[in-house]
């Protein structure tokens, strides 16, 4: 880091007015520099290296190195969008609205984008939609499958401009045909919802395939809950769980709990407990809340581990901080019982009150208990 804490003051007023020149010559277009091997975008059609995802971008290296590739090679377009990259990844947002701007103004289409998205976020520049709507779809009409799903969503949602789903659809097939997985497993969506275009289960596992074959998790994951509820396909718990094994397998939490649930069931595979158990684990330790009851569920039974009345609570408790009606009322029979918690009948009302709140129906018939005790205990 003292190398770019040093390069920033010397070469930055001279990299700030740097002219960039269309026409890069072919060695600079085709060369693979330091730059690319830790800047490039990995989405970037005109990258020349496989591409860094940007969250995990070592600027300490990203950045001298473009800052020399750049000074080397002034006429690239590719090059000064990298250095932008590196520049956003050392949160030197004001130079790297500026630096985006040349490569955009030069018609760089992942330049466009990511200066959109600095309007967007209002990073660098004043925060504006309109100029994020501008760049991106100057972007999207290149060709950029990335910004053509970004305006997908700017039609879903109304960002900027009136909600229209049947525009929304439109874009995001256009980055769906061209093979961008996140547009193929939305577009799915969209026909699994109907929402934008005719409801049709079929077309939307078709999309979801198209996404799944190429590693999608998420896509994986919808496909093997399709499977398993025969929505568009017909009903198959093997393939189900042949899905959320291929998404969980890269660490999706959704499918992670699904795949517990299919060991917990036997559905599509042998039962088995600690199986379960191990899968909830993988989905909890994240942070998914269904997985964490699951887990809470599976201590207080004694199923695939040993009963641990005090690790249910821990477990449901971090499920219910997500809300879920089953976890609170867990919570609320915890106190009321004093299993893994000293009993505690304000407590379990409290929790029990959270959860019949969210519609539990045997929360309510518990809380229906304590007032009629309440009530018996009055009049005697």
């Amino acid at each position: 880091m003292k190398h770019l804490e040093m390069a920033l003051p010397i070469r930055l007023a001279f990299l700030c007015v740097l002219p960039l020149v269309l026409g890069t010559s072919a060695f600079a277009q085709n060369i693979v520099t330091d730059c690319d091997k830790y800047a490039a975008d990995e989405l970037d059609p005109q990258r020349t290296a496989a591409g860094v995802d940007f969250k995990n971008m070592n600027v300490a290296l990203a950045f001298p190195a473009c800052e020399d590739a750049v000074l080397q090679y002034p006429n690239s377009v590719r090059l000064a969008y990298q250095l932008g990259r590196a520049y956003e990844k050392a949160n030197k947002l004001t130079i790297t609205a500026t630096q985006y701007r040349r490569a955009a103004d030069q018609n760089y289409a992942p330049a466009q984008l990511a200066l959109g998205m600095l309007y967007a976020n209002g990073q660098g520049v004043p925060k504006d939609d309109q100029q994020y709507i501008f760049w991106a779809r100057k972007a999207a009409d290149q060709g950029y499958a990335v910004a053509q799903d970004a305006l997908g969503y700017v039609y879903l949602n109304g960002r900027g401009v009136p909600e229209d789903d049947q525009q929304a659809v439109a874009w995001f097939r256009k980055a769906a045909d061209q093979g961008y997985t996140a547009a193929q497993n939305r577009l799915g969506f969209m026909y699994l919802t109907g929402v934008g275009a005719p409801k049709d289960d079929e077309q939307a596992v078709a999309w979801f395939r198209k996404a799944a074959d190429q590693g999608y998790t998420a896509a994986q994951d919808r496909l093997g809950f399709m499977y398993q509820t025969g929505e568009g396909v017909p009903k198959d718990d093997q393939q189900a769980v042949a899905w959320f094994r291929k998404a969980a397998d890269q660490g999706y939490a959704a499918a992670q709990d699904r795949l517990g649930f299919m060991y917990l069931t036997g559905k599509g595979v042998p039962k088995d407990d600690e199986q379960a158990v191990a899968w909830f684990h993988k989905s909890a330790d994240q942070g998914y809340g269904f997985a964490q009851n699951s887990l809470g569920a599976m201590y207080a039974n004694g199923q695939g581990v040993p009963k641990d009345d005090q690790q249910a609570v821990a477990w449901y408790r971090k499920a219910a901080e997500h809300g879920l009606a089953d976890a609170l009322y867990s919570l609320g029979l915890a106190y009321a019982n004093g299993r893994g918690v000293p009993q505690d009948k304000t407590q379990a009302l409290a929790w029990l009150r959270k959860a019949a709140e969210k519609g539990h129906i045997e929360a309510k018939k518990k809380l229906d208990e304590f007032e009629t005790s309440q009530d018996a205990n009055g009049k005697r």
